[in-house]
C-alpha cells in the first residue's frame, strides 16, 4: 500500500520492536504495523488519526495527519510520552 512510509524502532523491555506507518494519498488508507504484523487500520480523511499501539508493556501512540492540503501525510511515534525519531532512509 505504501506511498508514505515511516519506520521507526524503540527497545522496550530489552526487545527490539520495529513500528511501520504507512500511509497512501490516493486512498487515505493507513496501516500500523509492529515487526511487520498490522495491529491497526483506518483511513485519513479531514482530521488526524490516533492509534494506540501495544508495545511489550508500553503503549506506543501514533498520529497521522494530512499534509501539503491532503496531498502528503505525516506521522510521529511517542512512547511513554516522549516522540520517536524515526529511522532516515
Amino acid at each position: 500500500m505504501s506511498e508514505a512510509s515511516r519506520v521507526s524502532r524503540v527497545d522496550v523491555d530489552g526487545r527490539e520492536y520495529e513500528i511501520e506507518v504507512d500511509h497512501s494519498t490516493w486512498t487515505g488508507g493507513i496501516e500500523v504495523r509492529r515487526n511487520a504484523e498490522v495491529v491497526a487500520t483506518g483511513r485519513l480523511w479531514l482530521t488526524a488519526k490516533r492509534f494506540e499501539v501495544p508495545i511489550g508493556t508500553s503503549t506506543a501512540l501514533v498520529e497521522v495527519e494530512s499534509a501539503y492540503a491532503g496531498f502528503a501525510a505525516r506521522s510521529e511515534l511517542h512512547l511513554d510520552g516522549r516522540y520517536v525519531e524515526p529511522l532516515r532512509g
